[in-house]
């Protein structure tokens, strides 16, 4: 046998061996930095749970198996799903020491966790679904994870639940509490009365949506040159403002594709940008209006962002609340970088219009164009200041409630939360003058600029 022929069957018992110790590697306990996970992976088989000091109850996200990879950077994955609301992967990374970094592909988060010796006891007893019960984790949690309580204030008083004997009256408990807080991403679904509570729904900022409505027909019947072309089943419109001036409209970072995965999203989305940004239009000017953008996916956000710079930057970092008492404890920075897309792009003058109904990933893809040259003129009202990912968290008695618990930081390691990104240049959204007078005073000023430049 020449020397060749044995060294094959040789180097693949090695690979064989390689996958084997990682697979290996993988099984334990592995607890997260500042977001509440267990993740116990015993071979294939995964059990997420979700913590607090009081409890440790199975999370309502779903695993499915975990598949080792033979990657450079991801050693394994599997499913995870929460039905009507999340459907994505959870990527395991290599971390620092004998870490590992926990990504669910459908946000840019990456939750840095280490081994526990054993899943703690609190997991495996049984937990009482009570309503005090179920009124106590749900406080607990937000003292652990949420970071945006007024000044000096971690948490809601130690209520008295007496009174509550039916579900309606828990439900209306518990969003008696977040409902204050205007938080766009504070939810609760209550399945028992098929009942949900969406903060966005609730904030006294938001502009009434018949004045947005009203707002775009007229933009649509007076400002565009031609009718607004559909794109991403619906979530985006192109049209022409005028010669060489394009205009964008985009309701959301997600739904762009039937299936509604993050890849079928991005490669949707990517495919009308491509349209959007092809050289046939003869872009000088690009206006992108964001004042009715219910937020969705950071990536998507990115991937926008990508189209519009010729230079990669840090587009913003990120930290996890750890819930100190007396203090603000947070994970270190993790930073999100944007990078020049190798598909078709823009690179000239940009202005953004905004206000407080551009939300979440509206707001992260705003931070992203920041430190871009020349900067996104923004032009309009702060936007509404909700940027984290919601952290899905289900309570004793099987509902399900969503907080946030991270800030995003610009470059100077300034935080927008609860007050939103200010506009460069400050024009009410859709007031009740610019509607009878059937103008957009923002978009007037947005075409003002960017004609002049033009010339």
């Amino acid at each position: 046998m020449s020397r060749s022929a044995f060294l094959i069957p040789f180097l693949m018992m090695v690979i064989l061996c390689s996958a084997a110790a990682t697979a290996a590697d993988l099984d334990g306990v592995w607890q997260t930095e500042g977001y509440g996970y267990l993740f116990d992976v015993n071979g294939a088989d995964v059990t997420i749970y979700e913590t607090t000091p009081i409890s440790c109850l199975r999370s309502g996200l779903v695993p499915g198996a975990l598949e080792v990879l033979n990657d450079d950077e991801v050693e394994a994955r599997f499913p995870v799903s929460l039905p009507g609301f999340i459907d994505a992967d959870m990527e395991v990374w290599p971390g620092p020491d004998a870490s590992k970094r926990f990504h669910r592909t459908d946000t840019n988060t990456f939750m840095t966790a280490t081994r526990l010796t054993k899943l703690p006891e609190l997991c495996t007893a049984d937990a009482p679904a009570a309503p005090g019960d179920t009124v106590a984790v749900f406080m607990e949690t937000f003292k652990a994870h949420y970071p945006f309580f007024s000044e000096g204030q971690s948490g809601w008083q130690v209520p008295d639940t007496g009174d509550i004997a039916t579900d309606q009256q828990l439900f209306d408990y518990l969003t008696g509490l977040m409902a204050p807080l205007e938080d766009a991403h504070t939810a609760l679904v209550a399945p028992s009365l098929d009942a949900m509570y969406f903060g966005a729904e609730g904030a006294s900022r938001s502009v009434p949506e018949e004045d947005r409505a009203r707002g775009f027909e007229i933009v649509d019947n007076r400002y565009l040159r031609s009718p607004l072309a559909p794109y991403g089943r619906g979530m985006l419109g192109y049209a022409e403002l005028a010669r060489g001036i394009g205009y964008l409209r985009i309701h959301g970072f997600s739904d762009f594709s039937a299936a509604g995965t993050p890849d079928a999203n991005l490669a949707a989305f990517e495919r009308a940008l491509d349209d959007f940004f092809d050289p046939i239009h003869g872009l000088a000017g690009l206006v992108i209006d964001l004042r009715d953008n219910v937020g969705g996916s950071d990536a998507l956000a990115i991937a926008l962002a990508k189209r519009l710079v010729e230079e990669e930057y840090v587009a913003y970092t990120k930290q996890a609340y750890l819930g100190v008492e007396g203090d603000t404890g947070w994970t270190d920075e993790a930073a999100t970088w944007v990078q020049p897309s190798d598909r078709e792009s823009f690179w000239g003058p940009v202005v953004v219009l905004t206000g407080p109904d551009s939300i979440s990933a509206a707001e992260t893809f705003l931070m992203a164009l920041m430190a871009r040259t020349p900067e996104a003129t923004r032009i309009g009202d702060n936007t509404r200041g909700a940027f984290a990912d919601m952290l899905p968290r289900i309570l004793p008695n099987g509902w399900l409630f969503a907080l946030p618990n991270e800030r995003y930081l610009d470059a100077g390691g300034v935080s927008y939360d609860r007050s939103g990104i200010p506009p460069h240049i400050r024009v009410p959204v859709f007031t009740d003058e610019d509607l009878a007078a059937g103008r957009d005073s923002a978009l007037d000023a947005a075409l003002k600029m960017l004609t002049t430049k033009a010339r």
